[in-house]
């Protein structure tokens, strides 16, 4: 048998599970009911779940760079860790890991400990958004990319190729917790082309694949933390649209969903992605992320997109009260949502909607008034997602106590306001959720696990 080849990248992509173990900050595996019921969590994804979208563009981006790349997706699972140890022996020089679904230290203890035993010179990257805002996840690994990384991360193989260590590379800063960390891109900066993701880095048996048309958010609502927010940059539509050809040639998907935070916010954009999408003769059934007010702005577009076989939206509603709208950053207002809602609910396409429960400004009664809204519209689903503040908002209160009532305490889930703290608002949302389920008599609302307040985010 030849020898395998060293990589310079391996790629490691995992999520939590949903049973932990117990120990020290959960390190432990969890017992052995609960890794029965994890083991069957995660087939049921990998059957059922489009694949993240981090991995293929960061091993697209290194590729092309000229590094030589593997990946592994899962890589504890009682069949994946034998193929995982075996990549460890051949030592690769780095290991880029994704938190995008990590948001506790269990499991990525587990498997940097893996990387550490067996290939103790390997540099460990992390990126991802349970790296980014966690403290202890950044302090396992030895360098941590936050935002974009596909173009960062090449340059750092790169440099780690010519011999220069991490903590003296350009751009590398050390954190106030003594943790390293470099800045990717929060749009397209510094990626002169965006390359086709390579999907022979992810593992799934879904026919649906995750596909981006744009980066960053045109909106700068006052809850969100997220920091690609204020600034929306859109591929050429015909890019996009040729992505998806690909797709289609090469693995035979025609089934796509658009994970940009809102596909809709630039209509003339919309209308041409639709046009061309028409004109491919691709007949793919697509989802998106949208706000309703982008219907109300240009009435033809629900119909383009149904003409183009968009199917369901994932629509960011939020609230249907003025004043907690005007608080939000919104902007739009009641009779906006409900002008744009009617227009989508008549084209045909399936809304999946999203409201924040317990935003400054919410009472019970809000919350009441929320819950028959949404039983009296034909909504396919809804989220009822209790409030979580951002360290931006707890600043944004401060600046302005009257205006969000008061809102103080710890991010995320240690607030309270004049109207409630986190505990009554969670409680709440899981009342409407009841509420709204037996007007409508079937499961159509629905509390995120990770509402719970003993669910991470703390």
């Amino acid at each position: 048998m030849a020898e395998e080849q060293t990589p310079d990248l391996l790629l490691i992509d995992d999520e939590d599970d949903p049973f932990r173990g117990k120990g020290a900050a959960d390190t432990a595996a969890p017992e052995d009911a609960g890794r029965i019921i994890n083991m069957g969590f995660r087939a049921a994804r990998w059957a059922f779940e489009p694949p993240k979208l981090a991995v293929p563009l960061l091993s697209a981006q290194a590729k092309a760079a000229g590094h030589m790349v593997a990946s592994i997706c899962r890589p504890l699972l009682p069949w994946k860790r034998k193929a995982f140890r075996r990549l460890l022996e051949n030592h690769p020089l780095a290991a880029g890991i994704t938190t995008v679904a990590m948001f506790e230290t269990g499991l990525i203890s587990r498997i940097i400990a893996e990387i550490r035993e067996i290939s103790p010179h390997t540099v460990i990257i992390l990126g991802g958004h349970g790296a980014e805002n966690s403290r202890e996840i950044r302090a396992l690994g030895d360098l941590t990319i936050t935002r974009h990384g596909e173009g960062i991360l090449a340059e750092v193989i790169t440099a780690l190729k010519n011999g220069t260590p991490p903590d003296r590379m350009p751009g590398v800063a050390a954190d106030a917790d003594g943790s390293l960390s470099i800045q990717g891109s929060l749009r397209y900066e510094g990626i002169q082309h965006v390359l086709r993701p390579d999907w022979s880095a992810a593992s799934s048996a879904c026919r649906r694949y995750p596909i981006e048309a744009s980066r960053g958010c045109t909106f700068n609502c006052s809850y969100c933390g997220f920091p690609g927010k204020a600034g929306q940059v859109f591929r050429p539509a015909a890019e996009v649209v040729d992505e998806m050809l690909y797709a289609r040639e090469m693995h035979g998907i025609r089934c796509f969903d658009f994970v940009d935070s809102s596909l809709t916010s630039d209509p003339e954009f919309m209308l041409e992605l639709c046009s061309s999408l028409r004109k491919s003769g691709l007949r793919a059934d697509w989802r998106c992320f949208a706000r309703p007010d982008a219907f109300d702005r240009a009435p033809e577009l629900a119909a383009e997109m149904v003409a183009a076989g968009c199917s369901r939206i994932f629509m960011g509603i939020e609230s249907i009260h003025d004043h907690i709208l005007s608080g939000m950053r919104r902007g739009m207002n009641r009779a906006t949502i409900e002008r744009g809602l009617e227009k989508v609910f008549k084209s045909g396409i399936k809304i999946h909607g999203n409201f924040i429960i317990g935003f400054p400004g919410e009472t019970e009664m809000t919350v009441k008034e929320t819950a028959e809204f949404i039983s009296r519209r034909p909504f396919s689903t809804v989220y009822l997602c209790t409030f979580g503040m951002s360290p931006e908002m707890l600043e944004l209160a401060a600046k302005e106590p009257a205006r969000y009532a008061h809102l103080s305490g710890k991010p995320a889930k240690g607030w309270r306001h004049d109207g409630m703290d986190y505990l009554a608002a969670y409680n709440l949302t899981l009342w409407a959720a009841r509420k709204i389920n037996l007007s409508k008599l079937w499961p159509t609302a629905f509390s995120p696990g990770s509402n719970n307040p003993n669910h991470p985010p703390y």
